[in-house]
């Protein structure tokens, strides 16, 4: 039992339970290869334009309530006014004594949107909701950390990261409940954020390699646990700062648990200075060491942070000056791994293609197309909860694997993750106020119809 045991960490995840930070686990899986390339695929290939976005399908799903607190939401995520003004007005009213009237509106609104909620039967339904619809989850508790976050001790920092092992065990047991899904892992609850910090930058001391040790088994224990249940793992990116961290984490999982497939992802955020190249070598590595490589990739959602701290360091932003290099980061990565998946006989790379942008995924659907691929069987693709419905519900409708981020958790731990949602949102104002437009349109549409009913066709 390790030291933080004395303040009541759980033998499951020391490390002498499940191995030293080098032992590798023995996990067999059928290989998952791409489809040959054929002239008979999936229909949607044969057009122009492949990716054919439609609000109808996601939007005829909902209530006419569900309709109602969409169009909110949208409206106030297009208020860049307000967006702005969102966290000192409810630090505001937490200081006021008035937090429980904020936690009321947030609750009804961004939380109803944007997560899944805080009880096994209300995320279940979830995942049910959409397998009905062709779309898998990736289950994700939005707890995080960051430097500064708390004052705790090292025992109690392993205590609290031993409680958050455990909720990603029961979000596992949740997500086995669909057909496919994932979890995400924050790794900055599974140790003092401190920690990877100081590991990150060479600075970690023994005490620090100790609890690095700690965080591996904690991790080791949910990617065991997951894998047994078919449930595979993504381990979400964090700040710049944590990265080289948690990028550690990820090869040792990679490593052990990707022998046949994969497993265990790792999320690159391509508006990263140096993601690109990061990428590349982290392939290169498991193409050396025989492992299937996973990768998630995504733009990046810490950019304002960043660059921020950045300035205030008096260092160069680790984030690309301009969209466009965003852009085209992105896009080369995407297209980089879908073309090692066509060149390479064997461990080939599995992908997961994060993004609202459906130029870069048309971009990659006309690849597959190109190379011969079976869209239905050869990338992920996957957008958040509450946003972009009309992609991904239109890849489902193609028969493409979409998934969608799934947030759950008390409320004041999602708080972070809604203000992220929100700035996100308010920084593509057309996209957003077209989503309100099309809610309005979808709920105007019922209300019509209710007063007005259609007329039977005359008997012929």
């Amino acid at each position: 039992m390790f030291a933080g045991s004395r303040a009541g960490a759980l033998n499951l995840f020391s490390p002498s339970s499940l191995g030293r930070l080098g032992a590798t686990v023995k996990l067999t899986r059928t290989l998952h290869t791409p489809s040959a390339p054929t002239t008979t695929t999936l229909g949607f290939l044969h057009s122009e334009t492949l990716l054919r976005p439609d609000a109808r399908l996601a939007l005829s799903r909902l209530s006419a309530g569900q309709l109602a607190t969409a169009w909110a939401v949208y409206r106030c995520c297009g208020s860049a006014g307000l967006v702005r003004a969102a966290p000192g007005l409810l630090r505001g009213l937490e200081q006021a004594r008035l937090g429980w009237l904020s936690g009321a509106v947030v609750r009804r609104t961004f939380f109803a949107w944007f997560c899944a909620g805080e009880t096994e039967r209300e995320i279940v339904q979830t995942m049910r909701r959409l397998q009905g619809a062709g779309i898998g989850a990736i289950l994700d508790y939005s707890a995080e950390a960051d430097l500064g976050s708390g004052n705790d001790t090292r025992a109690q920092a392993n205590v609290r990261a031993d409680a958050l092992a455990k909720e990603y065990l029961h979000s596992v047991q949740m997500a086995a409940q669909g057909r496919g899904a994932f979890v995400a892992v924050k790794i900055t609850g599974l140790a003092d954020p401190g920690v990877l910090f100081r590991v990150s930058d060479g600075s970690a001391d023994a005490d620090d390699m100790a609890d690095f040790e700690r965080l591996l088994a904690r991790a080791r224990a949910v990617v065991q646990v997951a894998d047994s249940h078919g449930v595979r793992v993504m381990i979400d990116a964090e700040h710049s700062y944590f990265q080289a961290a948690i990028d550690r984490v990820a090869a040792v999982l990679q490593r052990e648990a990707n022998t046949s497939r994969a497993v265990v992802f790792n999320t690159y955020q391509m508006y990263r200075v140096d993601a690109l190249q990061r990428m590349r070598d982290d392939y290169a590595q498991a193409r050396r060491e025989g492992w299937r490589f996973g990768a998630k990739l995504v733009r990046g959602a810490y950019m304002e942070l960043e660059r921020e701290r950045a300035a205030e360091l008096s260092q160069p932003s680790p984030i690309h000056a301009t969209l466009s290099e965003t852009h085209a980061a992105y896009d080369t990565a995407t297209a980089f791994l879908v073309d090692e998946m066509a060149s390479q006989a064997t461990l080939q790379p599995e992908v997961f293609v994060a993004t609202h942008n459906n130029a870069s995924i048309e971009r990659v659907l006309q690849q597959l197309q190109r190379l011969g691929f079976d869209a239905g069987g050869a990338v992920m693709f996957g957008q958040l909860l509450g946003m972009q419905d009309a992609t991904s519900y239109a890849l489902a409708a193609m028969g493409a694997q979409v998934y969608k981020y799934v947030p759950y958790g008390p409320l004041h731990e999602v708080m972070p993750y809604l203000v992220r949602r929100a700035q996100e949102n308010s920084a593509v104002a057309s996209a957003i106020r077209a989503e309100a437009t099309h809610a309005a349109t979808e709920l105007r549409r019922r209300v019509s119809e209710r007063v007005l009913p259609r007329k039977p066709a005359p008997a012929v």
